[in-house]
């Protein structure tokens, strides 16, 4: 029986990889696009004060609904037919919006078009490590989560642009998302199924069908393409660390971007510069998408290191703005330097702790698994945004800094107790 999964995490790459890394960009810039929409909303319509908070927190709540819906979809029904469902979401979600008239119509439009949103990133994230080559796969995903800033920057310069008319505003975000997800659909229609997916599910002669109608252009498998073990094997890697762990460490790494990144960046511009709030938006998306080009390089560097180093970084520039503020508060030049390298370390961890958390599962329950770290990581963000509301000014980076530290224990964990994923391994050693 052929054995299909190890010839496509060996051939090379192909115009195949090419549409699927096409789509795959514009999906994660779609979801960073629809993930800023609850702020801007908030110029729309007249919110009750008793929501204003939960407005903060609305991205996130209903993304890792998204993502632990989609997840186990993924795993039943395949990869490409989840895509489908979430494309369907998005259009409802944006129709919905167009029409909404009052806050409450609006918080429902948002609620489905983040729910598609975190389907959509779950998907992107699992098929990935199962559709690209093992030479390409770590470069494929970082170069595609970077797209999330792009989306960012999107969204922050339709808010420079300052369209005054709700109506217009809404038509014009609302039709851009359908029109995204039409283009989305039609790249979309060039894409296999997960070989290996569909390995896994019994169904080889599937498999092979969808093999031999998208690698047919792969002129050759690399030569010497080793065993989906055997780097692991010669380099003397230990056990494979239990689930738990694994559940644990993703968690805590993916929880302390999304809580640190809030409690910092996001709360610099309001608190300090409330008039350079959207430059400063459009600042970090910028200098983190120039910074996420280190994942060109990342097939060749190790996971662990790029994980321990990135968030030393961020400790480190995050204690130079906590023992500077008197300086950059005065001297934009400091500022502007601190805050460029701050983004570039943060975005560089973010790629690496997205990566990990969703490459480190079998086949079968990769989306599953997926999305409850997912779960973890958004869930338990929540909750420190709603209590860092209270903190004085002062306080915020310092809480930044906690929950950086935080996230070094699991990186330093995941380096002593945890195994290689980069440096071009298999994700197929999960199983």
């Amino acid at each position: 029986m052929a054995d299909y999964s190890t010839y496509v995490e060996n051939v090379k790459w192909s115009s195949i990889h090419s549409w699927i890394f096409t789509a795959f960009c514009v999906g994660t810039l779609l979801e960073a696009y629809i993930y800023s929409l609850p702020y801007i909303a908030t110029t729309w319509v007249k919110f009750p004060i008793y929501l204003i908070a939960l407005i903060s927190v609305w991205s996130p709540l209903w993304l890792l609904v998204g993502g632990i819906a989609a997840g186990p979809l993924a795993d039943r029904i395949g990869r490409r037919k989840t895509f489908y469902v979430t494309l369907s979401t998005y259009v409802i979600g944006a129709l919905v919006l167009i029409a909404a008239y009052d806050f409450v119509e609006i918080l429902i439009a948002l609620a489905i078009l983040l729910l598609a949103a975190g389907g959509e990133y779950n998907t992107i994230l699992v098929s990935t490590h199962e559709l690209f080559p093992k030479k390409h796969r770590s470069k494929a995903l970082y170069l595609e989560l970077n797209f999330t800033n792009v989306g960012g920057i999107v969204a922050t310069a339709l808010a420079i642009a300052a369209i005054t008319s709700v109506s217009s505003q809404k038509l014009l975000l609302g039709i851009s998302v359908i029109a995204v997800a039409f283009v989305i659909f039609l790249i979309r229609l060039k894409l296999p199924e997960s070989v290996m997916w569909l390995e896994r599910a019994g169904e080889e002669s599937t498999a092979g069908r969808e093999f031999a109608e998208y690698y047919h252009d792969s002129p050759e498998v690399v030569k010497g393409g080793e065993t989906p073990f055997m780097k692991d094997t010669e380099r003397g890697e230990k056990k494979h660390p239990g689930r738990a762990l694994r559940l644990a460490v993703g968690g805590i790494l993916g929880w302390s971007y999304t809580a640190g990144f809030s409690l910092g960046v996001l709360a610099i511009g309001p608190y300090f510069f409330p008039s350079l709030t959207d430059y400063i938006i459009l600042i970090s998306g910028v200098s983190a998408f120039l910074g996420g080009f280190i994942g060109i390089f990342s097939d060749r560097l190790s996971r662990r290191n790029m994980l321990t180093y990135s968030i030393i970084g961020m400790m480190v520039v995050t204690f130079l703005f906590i023992v500077t503020e008197k300086v950059w508060l005065v001297d934009m030049i400091v500022f502007w330097l601190l805050f460029v390298v701050l983004n570039i370390m943060i975005n560089i961890f973010f790629l690496t702790e997205d990566t990990l958390k969703s490459e480190v599962w079998p086949v079968k329950g990769r989306g599953t698994f997926t999305g409850i770290v997912r779960v973890i990581s958004l869930g338990g963000s929540i909750p420190v945004i709603f209590l860092a509301s209270e903190l004085p000014i002062g306080d915020y980076l310092w809480a930044e800094l906690g929950v950086f530290a935080l996230g070094l224990a699991a990186a330093v964990t995941w380096r002593l107790r945890g195994v290689e994923t980069g440096e071009g391994r298999s994700v197929r050693m999960w199983g």
